[in-house]
């Protein structure tokens, strides 16, 4: 019986090519990688007129990374050494990107941060990525391209350092660290716990030494905290996961009072920052893992969480991912979840 005739993809990604499987071609990843949870890269080839993949970011004195031709809407030489693309991501980084972690030049120590991350490869993808999506906050009308590279930048990061796979060492305590810190804290409790006496010895301890005059638990609950503590009590789970989830909670209301302290626009503008983005660092692992095996209890607090990530929906970092948060945990848990979502669903009911 002759074999039928099919046709065959020639754009499909390099992972899909090497396992002789067929590849839909979805990007920045195709739905082989992520079922397979594989690293998916489709070259060099030309996506479109609007975007062009970029190889790589690789530490070197002699680059051989191709000029973006997406990148300033100028023709590109496969000559050239320098990719434009990434150099206005670097230049956004550290000049718009540092100004919303520290808009009065208040934290010097940033600068030496930055210098120290420059020279490891799966860091350096990392800043990019997460300058790329910056810039589709603030460039409307190319926001497809910055996600797709912001995307594929990820993807290379994890590719770089899922191939190194480093242990943790006085050496790259801190790149190492600041990667986990980027991907929302993933794997930064584990390298607390190995290196916290390297990293409070780092360039990051002023941060420490503030972190640690800042959260300090302790004082009374808010109204919508206290409830949420009541229904878990109530519940009677347990005595392991009452203590997990009342460790949450409590400091849920630390990060909220963290966030209220301030009172100069400057102030209040790191506080909110520092208040939002440091509650994932503070939880136990155990938490981390009961949001994975989708405890409700453990997404009904996760969705409170995202009434504190609501209320600063005008920094770029944020925008409307609380929303999304509570909208879609909403959605998974139905109705039956309605008296612990209650509140949740009036932070956002308050802005119609």
């Amino acid at each position: 019986m002759p074999r039928r005739a099919h046709r065959k993809s020639r754009n499909g990604c390099l992972e899909c090519k090497r396992r002789h499987v067929k590849c839909d071609e979805k990007r920045p990843v195709c739905s082989n990688c992520i079922s397979a949870e594989r690293d998916c890269g489709y070259g060099t080839r030309t996506l479109n007129s609007n975007a062009t993949a970029v190889p790589p970011l690789t530490v070197s004195p002699t680059p051989e990374t191709p000029l973006s031709s997406a990148s300033a809407g100028s023709a590109s030489f496969s000559d050239q050494p320098v990719n434009m693309l990434h150099v206005e991501l670097f230049h956004n980084f550290c000049t718009k990107i540092h100004d919303t972690f520290d808009p009065t030049g208040s934290v010097p120590w940033l600068a030496e941060l930055l210098s120290q991350s420059i020279t490891t490869p799966y860091l350096v993808n990392e800043l990019l990525a997460f300058s790329s999506l910056h810039l589709s906050t603030q460039r409307p009308a190319r926001r497809e391209f910055y996600h797709f590279h912001a995307a594929q930048l990820q993807t290379h990061a994890l590719a770089i350092f899922n191939e190194k796979n480093p242990e943790v060492t006085e050496e790259n305590c801190l790149p190492l660290f600041l990667f986990s810190c980027l991907r929302l804290h993933h794997g930064s409790h584990t390298i607390i716990g190995q290196a916290w006496q390297l990293l409070n010895d780092s360039t990051l301890k002023p941060a420490f030494d503030i972190g640690g005059s800042l959260y300090k638990r302790g004082g009374p609950l808010g109204a919508g905290y206290e409830k949420l503590l009541d229904l878990v009590v109530a519940a009677n789970l347990g005595n392991e996961l009452t203590v997990i989830y009342r460790q949450a909670i409590e400091t849920l209301q630390t990060c909220t009072n963290v966030a209220d302290i301030p009172d100069s626009e400057a102030q209040k503008h790191l506080g909110a920052i520092n208040g939002v983005i440091t509650w994932p660092m503070l939880v136990k692992l155990e938490f981390s893992d009961l949001l994975g095996q989708g405890r409700p209890e453990a997404l009904v607090i996760l969705a409170h969480y995202a009434v504190l990530v609501h209320r600063f929906r005008e920094s770029w970092l944020f925008a409307d991912s609380g929303k999304f948060l509570i909208q879609e945990i909403g959605r998974c848990l139905g109705e039956e979840w309605e008296e612990w979502m209650a509140w949740p669903n009036d932070a956002l009911c308050q802005d119609t």
